[in-house]
């Protein structure tokens, strides 16, 4: 196929080498984490990080986005940032975020542990 069209075996190779490369840096690692804190948690995910602030999420649960499951949450009515990205994510999946990854745990243990931390952080206050 690559002899008889050049361009769309060049453009075969780009795109599963790119997947290469991105699986690549998955596994260095650093590049793929979750911290807790008394504020909030930050999730990281090929070394960018986001922090949310508990105060911000009504809570998590495991659900389901497409056919894979995830540790999802929403945020507060309070919450006035990404207005257009959580309005789209809420109608595609039915919440406003999702955890990018489970970190070795099962889902429903990452999930619990999210909500123990929210819980008892909103009570040290």
């Amino acid at each position: 196929m690559a002899e008889e069209e050049p361009l769309k075996g060049w453009l075969i190779t780009s795109f599963f080498g790119l997947c290469l490369l991105v699986f690549s840096i998955q596994l260095i690692p650093g590049s793929t984490q979750l911290t807790l804190s008394k504020e909030g948690f930050k999730a990281t995910s090929l070394f960018r990080g986001q922090f949310t602030k508990w105060s911000d999420i009504e809570g998590f649960k495991v659900g389901y986005v497409g056919k894979t499951r995830f540790v999802k949450f929403d945020y507060t009515s309070k919450h006035k940032k990404h207005k257009f990205g959580k309005g789209l994510a809420k109608f595609l999946s039915g919440n406003h975020g999702a955890l990018p990854s489970n970190y070795g745990m099962s889902l429903e243990d990452l999930s619990d542990l999210m909500n123990t931390w929210k819980s008892v952080t909103q009570f040290e206050k």
